[in-house]
């Protein structure tokens, strides 16, 4: 096996160091980089409206600001509600003082919790051993000052009484009051302000932006860039749209029930359920446990607080499991653990502001790679897509010695019928392993184990129980007419012979099949028993070329009037490839799949039918 080449081999480590500076520009550049973030997921939300406006004959720059100004009006008359929720919900606290404090006693147990308890335990000893001189300690003369001033008469004991020191604190200058309280608030405002000013240029810009995007992703590919872009913008569109359906339907039951409860702030509550939905699987945690601790201290008793709880799990459980799945679908197209890493890893990076931007940011690039072949990992990584087909995952089962994973399955599979598995996920992965055999990468011991493991699934699906549940005949309709199915070489090629015959009989057409030990000498005297022999010589890809060419020789020298016909399983375009060259070796017909074998066989028995009919 040729070594790699030096470039070839520093290759992954040269992705892997330019993949951890993307990462720390992320990190570094946040000031920057998530007031863009924010304006282009505005910007997917606001330009329907903007192009509606436009469209009914608005230009484009009064358009643009009075969608801007509507959406921040909205949002400030949010903003203004929680906070007014925030300030009655305060003013009405001390009301519940008592009932706090009682609550607080019942926790902790009459005679003190179980904390509290354990507290005093662990300062109690630790007063003990300050208290307790240590053993190796050495004695220490009495300093002169411990005595009085006359002789040797010691200190009293009101002498020794400490002194008591008052502490006063300086009143902060206004200056320390803005650093100290303002100073925070102007990070996020700033950003908030910029990302106002970009989302009104973006969306001025967005044909501008949207030709230069396609220039720097791949001038040559027009439409699949255009297709890319299409796909994001109607993927986070659809997600926002949706998730705003879902957390409205979800807030406001929470604000009505919570206002029958009577909790307290149950306008607020509604809202910030509302809002904090955006953020996934932290958000309607916080959104619960607020006025889940509330209740607690507010209500006596705990009928009303089971009452809260039972509303936010009833809430959340058909939020859940009926409206998330119906409205969603395959909206984003993130597998749940890609949700869950997402939510991960931009939280880690911009802290709040990531997690209600993971979702968006990981849509793109999961679009991105579905379009884009130098970014098609993400798609394997994050994409709800199965990362290997089923025939594929068959294969690997078998590679692993997984039977039972295999069993299960192919039995997924063969809802539609034994040719339906068949065609789509067994004969497919014999295909697989017969390539991998050829090229050198299968030991001939885990060979055998895979042919094992296959037959013993074919043998189980094609049992009495098996072709009954398929609601068809076991026996054929005529006697008369009997298909031979003949392997060409090896195990594989029996094994599709008797998948063939097998699927025939479900088909109410008569067929059995040879097996590979007979030698081909016996198999044309086998054939020779019937007086018009039809045949199908079972030959998998892709080194079965010769010697079925060989077996077509024979049989139509023996029988001229034999009708033969080739099963170049799984392989349609090496099939018609090759079928010149066995139409000249005797072949009538080269067969790609087991539905095109049964369409031939049931013209041959349809033929035999109808010459038995004539002669009778």
């Amino acid at each position: 096996m040729p070594k790699q080449s030096q470039p070839d081999a520093a290759l992954p480590l040269i992705r892997f160091g330019l993949g951890l500076m993307v990462i720390a520009g992320l990190y570094l550049g946040q000031d920057v980089l998530i007031p863009i973030a924010l304006a282009v997921l505005l910007s997917f939300v606001l330009a329907p409206a903007a192009d509606r406006l436009e469209r009914w004959r608005l230009p484009p720059v009064p358009s643009v600001i009075a969608t801007v100004i509507f959406a921040f009006s909205i949002l400030g008359l949010v903003g203004l509600m929680v906070s007014n929720q925030v300030v009655s919900l305060a003013e009405s606290l001390p009301k519940y003082q008592d009932n706090i404090t009682q609550r607080f006693l019942s926790l902790q147990g009459g005679e003190g919790g179980v904390f509290e308890r354990a507290a005093e335990t662990f300062f109690a000893i630790r007063e003990d051993i300050r208290k307790k001189p240590s053993a190796a300690e050495p004695d220490v003369a009495e300093p002169q000052g411990a005595r009085g001033l006359q002789g040797d008469e010691p200190l009293t004991d009101q002498s020794r009484a400490p002194v008591l020191v008052e502490m006063l604190e300086e009143s902060p200058s206004t200056f320390e009051l803005l650093r100290d309280y303002v100073s925070p608030a102007l990070i996020p405002l700033a950003r908030l302000g910029l990302a106002v000013v970009l989302v009104i240029f973006f969306l001025l810009q967005r044909e501008d932006l949207r030709d230069r995007l396609i220039r720097l992703m791949s001038r040559d590919r027009l439409d699949v860039t255009t297709r890319a872009l299409n796909d994001a913008g109607d993927r986070i569109g659809r997600y926002l749209r949706t998730q705003l359906l879902i957390n409205t339907c979800y807030g406001v039951p929470i604000a009505i029930g919570l206002a029958i409860i009577g909790l307290p702030g149950a306008l607020l509550w509604g809202l910030l359920g509302m809002l904090l939905r955006f953020i996934p699987y932290v958000g309607p945690w916080l959104a619960a446990s607020m006025p889940i601790l509330l209740s607690l201290a507010v209500f006596d008793g705990w009928i009303l607080p089971a009452a809260v709880v039972a509303l936010f799990i009833v809430l959340e459980s058909f939020t859940n499991m009926v409206m998330e799945p119906w409205l969603y679908g395959a909206s984003t197209g993130l597998s749940p653990v890609a949700v869950l890493l997402a939510v991960i890893f931009w939280s880690s990076l911009w802290g709040g502001v990531g997690l209600l931007l993971a979702i968006p940011l990981t849509v793109c690039l999961v679009v991105a790679g579905r379009h884009l072949p130098q970014f098609e990992f993400f798609t394997i990584l994050l994409g709800k897509e199965p990362a290997l087909s089923a025939t594929e995952r068959f294969y690997q089962r078998l590679l692993a010695g997984d039977h039972e994973g295999a069993m299960q399955l192919a039995r997924e599979h063969s809802g539609d019928g034994l040719m339906s598995v068949y065609d789509q996920v067994i004969i497919p992965a014999l295909a697989l392993a017969e390539r991998d055999r050829h090229d050198g990468h299968l030991e001939p011991e885990l060979e055998q184990s895979i042919i094992e493991s296959a037959s013993e699934i074919v043998d189980a699906l094609g049992t009495q129980d098996s072709i009954a549940a398929n609601g068809r005949a076991i026996e054929p309709h005529h006697q008369a007419f009997e298909l031979m199915c003949l392997p060409s070489r090896d195990l594989a090629d029996e094994l599709t012979a008797r998948m063939f015959a097998q699927v025939l009989k479900v088909q109410g057409i008569g067929a059995q099949h040879l097996s590979i030990k007979s030698l081909a000498s016996e198999m044309v005297k086998r054939v020779g028993e019937s007086e018009q022999p039809v045949v199908c010589v079972s030959a998998l890809p892709p080194k079965a070329l010769a010697h079925t060419r060989y077996l077509c020789k024979r049989l139509k020298q023996q029988f001229p009037k034999a009708r033969v016909a080739v099963g170049v399983w799984n392989n349609p375009v090496y099939a018609a490839r090759v079928a010149p060259r066995l139409n000249e070796a005797g072949a009538d017909a080269v067969l790609a799949n087991l539905a095109a074998g049964v369409k031939w066989a049931r013209q041959r028995m349809n033929e035999r039918v109808a010459v038995i009919d004539r002669n009778t």
